[in-house]
């Protein structure tokens, strides 16, 4: 009777385990351990299990050292690894692998390259090694994409050396490099300003027939057009061809950047149809850096013109929506038609400015040397202070659409574009 009891006793614990409920499960099983004692290794297991849901991964190491001392052959369940980091304590994990050291269960290189990951991402790299090291004692042999962590986790703190040193010594580990780990160090160059160390890795990876992909193409291009090498970045997006690869509207993007750079926005324009005539466009970036250079020209129809075919594109026209939504309006692009209709190019390149800002702001969205601001454009910017625009907000679309259209049919301009600029960057500040 006894025994039948503390198998349904038993049941009922693993249910409440299953569905989560600590409430009930931490009386349960002090009930349970009074009555019955840990009969069954697996209930110990089960304990551990609860004690590092509880985030008491401290309490689970002593537990399973007591448990193995006395003969109950104890260890925390492997798939934890995998729900600890996916929950974002990617630290717990670790110390319960490092705390229960020959104690722990079998662990293969999917778990220990899933621990890996998960501690890159939250910053902790040493720890991160000191589980490759722990890996390769207990036999596992890692993979490239346990190391591609690791050189991903290295490259986001800007510890290069560091990285280069790993890299050198993979072949020492019979680990060959991939596409990804080649394309993550030369995206790191590029952001320290290593253009040329950048380009020599490139020409390794060639040479050891490692085909690259569209990714670390994009990141040459644009660190050579960012550095002032625009006719450099034109021989690498023609050589994608010879790889088998398409550009992106990203590489579109940054040679229409690099040549506005450069001032040379004919060549920027050119560029643009050619590319157009051959089925790629760029994002709203690159329309943003054109319609910008053209304006500091003061070719304002070839602008107008830009926008236009702007307002045709896809990509553009989902961001758009997204600012839309945010401001919870009926629509800006109807606005920018408007202002285009008008010949208000400057006024429209201006919201230009405020939308890219909103949604690019680590981004190239006031670098430009090509463009500059015209004296109307920085008044407009000052218009609206900070303090106005709670009684923006209170505002619905259909209002701010009437007072804008009433504004442009007075043609106060400058009126109309400062209270859309307000309306948009109050959208950010919610």
């Amino acid at each position: 009777m006894a025994k039948r009891a503390s198998w349904c006793y038993y049941r009922i614990l693993q249910g409440f385990m299953l569905e989560f409920n600590h409430g009930k499960l931490q009386p349960a099983f002090a009930t349970f351990i009074k009555r019955y004692g840990l009969i069954k290794p697996t209930l110990g297991k089960m304990l551990v299990h609860y004690l590092c849901m509880e985030n008491n991964v401290d309490g689970a190491l002593r537990l399973i050292n007591e448990l193995n001392n006395n003969n109950f052959k104890v260890n925390f369940p492997v798939d934890f690894i995998g729900m600890l980091s996916a929950q974002g304590r990617p630290l717990d994990a670790y110390r319960l692998v490092m705390g229960a050291q020959n104690d722990i269960p079998c662990m293969d290189v999917v778990d220990y390259s899933v621990l890996v990951d998960g501690l890159c991402k939250e910053g902790y790299i040493d720890k991160a090694i000191d589980i490759c090291n722990f890996a390769r004692k207990m036999g596992v042999i890692l993979t490239v994409v346990t190391y591609n962590s690791v050189f991903n986790g290295l490259c986001r703190q800007n510890c290069l050396v560091e990285a280069f040193r790993l890299f050198d010594s993979l072949e020492m580990n019979n680990v060959i490099p991939s596409d990804v780990t080649y394309g993550t160090l030369i995206d790191a160059l590029v952001r320290e300003g290593f253009v040329l160390d950048a380009r020599q890795l490139f020409e390794k990876m060639i040479i050891k027939n490692i085909k690259p992909n569209t990714h670390i193409f994009n990141s040459l291009i644009d660190g050579y057009c960012k550095f002032g090498n625009v006719k450099e970045a034109l021989r690498l997006l023609y050589d994608m061809e010879n790889h088998s690869l398409k550009p992106e509207k990203f590489t579109v993007s940054a040679v229409i950047y690099g040549f506005s750079l450069e001032g040379n926005m004919e060549a920027a324009l050119q560029f643009f149809i050619d590319m157009q005539g051959n089925g790629f466009s760029p994002d709203f970036l690159g329309f943003l850096y054109l319609v910008r250079g053209l304006c500091a020209k003061g070719r304002m129809e070839e602008g107008r013109s830009i926008i236009r075919e702007m307002l045709q594109d896809e990509s553009v026209l989902r961001l758009l929506e997204r600012v839309d939504g945010e401001m919870e309006t009926e629509s800006i692009e109807r606005f920018l038609v408007h202002l285009c209709e008008q010949g208000s190019i400057q006024d429209a390149l201006t919201i230009l400015n405020e939308i890219g800002s909103m949604f690019f702001p680590c981004k190239r969205i006031s670098s430009s040397s090509a463009y500059k601001p015209t004296a109307s454009s920085e008044e407009n910017m000052r218009v609206i202070s900070p303090d106005a625009l709670p009684s923006i907000h209170q505002m619905d679309f259909d209002a701010v659409y009437s007072k804008m259209t009433s504004l442009c049919s007075l043609g106060d301009l400058q009126g109309a574009t400062a209270l859309a600029k307000a309306v948009i960057s109050g959208s950010t500040k919610k």
